[in-house]
C-alpha cells in the first residue's frame, strides 16, 4: 500500500510540474496579450513610434522602385525624401496618437466593449491642410528633374486656371507662386479623406457565429489552468506526505523545478518568438519588404512576447527560490537529526 502511494504521488508530482509550467504561462498569458497597455510598452522598449517615419519610408521606397506602373518623378523620390516628407507631415508622436488609438480600439473590441474597431483619421486630415504638407509637396518637387521651358509654361496656366500642375523642379522663386496652387489641391484631398477607418467591421456580433465567443471559451479555460497543478499538490500531499519533512522535501522540489522551467521559457521565449515570427513572414512570401522592415516585425514580436512573459519569469524565479529554501531546511533539519 505503500509502494502504491508513492506511485502516485510521483505521478502527481510530475504531472503537477507539467500542469504548473503550463498555468503560470496560460494565466499570464491571458492576462497581459490581450491589453492594449502590453503592446504599447513594447512599442516604446522598442522606440518604434520614434523610427516609425524610417520604416514607413522604406517600405514606400522599396515598393515603388519594384511597380513597373510607378512614375518616374516617384522613383526619383529617395527614401530620405520620403522620411523627411512623411515626417513633416505626420511627426512621431502624431503617429503614436494613432498607433495607440488604434491598439485601444482593436483591444476594446477583441474583450467585447464594441462591436467595431475603428480609428479617426482627423489628425492627418489638419496635418494635410496644413503648412507642413504644402512643404513636403515642394520637397517632391525639388527631388524632379529641372523643369523644361514648356513645363514651366503649363505650371502658369495652372497657376492662373487652378488645375494641375506638373511635377518637375521649377526655380526656387517659381515655387512661391506655386503655394495657392498646393494648398487648393490639398484641400480638395483633403475634403475627400474619410474621418475615420474601420479597422474591424463584425457583422456576426451578438450572434453564435461571433469568432470572439470561441476565443471567451478559450480564455476562460486559461483562467482556470491554476486548479490542475492545485489538485495535483493535494493529491503528492495526501499520498506522500507524512511529517514536515516529507512536506519541505516534495514541496521544495516541485516549487524549484517548476519555477526554474518556468523561468527558461520565460528567459528563451522572447527571441525564440521573434525568429518564428520573421521566418514565417519569409515563408509566406514577404521577401519583398525592406530589411529593416522584417527587423521591426522581429524585435517588436519579441518585445511584445518579452511583455507577455516577464510575470511568468518573475513568478517563477520567486517560486524556484521558495523551492531551494524549502530543499535548504530540509537538509538542515535531516543533519540535525543525524547530529
Amino acid at each position: 500500500m505503500q509502494i502504491l502511494g508513492k506511485l502516485i504521488a510521483g505521478i502527481c508530482a510530475v504531472s503537477f510540474v507539467a500542469t504548473g509550467v503550463l498555468a503560470l504561462l496560460s494565466f499570464n498569458v491571458e492576462g497581459k496579450a490581450f491589453s492594449s497597455a502590453t503592446y504599447k510598452q513594447a512599442f516604446e522598449n522598442q522606440k518604434l513610434y520614434e523610427r516609425m517615419p524610417a520604416i514607413l519610408a522604406g517600405a514606400l521606397s522599396t515598393s515603388i522602385a519594384e511597380n513597373q506602373n510607378a512614375g518616374a518623378y516617384l522613383k526619383a523620390f529617395t527614401t530620405a525624401d520620403w522620411e523627411a516628407s512623411i515626417s513633416s507631415i505626420l511627426p512621431p508622436e502624431e503617429l503614436q496618437t494613432l498607433t495607440d488609438d488604434a491598439l485601444d480600439s482593436t483591444f476594446d473590441y477583441i474583450n467585447g466593449k464594441t462591436d467595431s474597431a475603428a480609428v479617426s483619421l482627423l489628425p492627418i486630415k489638419g496635418h494635410l491642410a496644413g503648412d507642413s504638407s504644402v512643404e513636403a509637396v515642394k520637397q517632391i518637387l525639388r527631388a524632379q528633374p529641372a523643369c523644361t521651358t514648356e513645363q514651366l509654361t503649363q505650371i502658369a496656366i495652372g497657376v492662373l486656371t487652378g488645375k494641375d500642375f506638373i511635377l518637375c523642379n521649377p526655380p526656387e522663386e517659381a515655387l512661391g507662386y506655386l503655394t495657392p496652387l498646393i494648398e487648393s489641391q490639398l484641400q480638395f484631398v483633403t475634403a475627400a479623406f474619410p474621418d475615420e477607418v474601420t479597422l474591424i467591421s463584425n457583422a456576426r456580433s451578438g450572434t453564435p457565429d461571433d469568432p470572439r465567443l470561441r476565443l471567451n471559451r478559450a480564455r476562460s479555460v486559461m483562467k482556470l489552468t491554476p486548479i490542475l497543478p492545485l489538485a495535483f499538490l493535494i493529491g503528492i500531499t495526501i499520498f506522500a506526505v507524512r511529517n514536515l519533512t516529507d512536506w519541505l522535501k516534495w514541496w521544495g522540489w516541485l516549487f524549484l523545478i517548476t519555477g526554474a522551467g518556468s523561468l527558461a521559457i520565460a528567459v528563451l521565449g522572447s527571441p525564440v518568438i521573434g525568429f518564428i515570427v520573421e521566418r514565417f513572414m519569409q515563408i509566406q512570401g514577404a521577401g519583398f519588404m525592406p530589411p529593416i522592415f522584417l527587423a521591426t516585425i522581429r524585435e517588436t514580436a519579441s518585445a511584445v512576447t518579452d511583455q507577455i512573459l516577464k510575470p511568468v519569469a518573475i513568478e517563477g524565479l520567486s517560486l524556484a527560490i521558495l523551492g531551494v529554501l524549502m530543499v535548504v531546511i530540509t537538509a538542515f533539519i535531516k543533519r540535525e537529526k543525524q547530529e
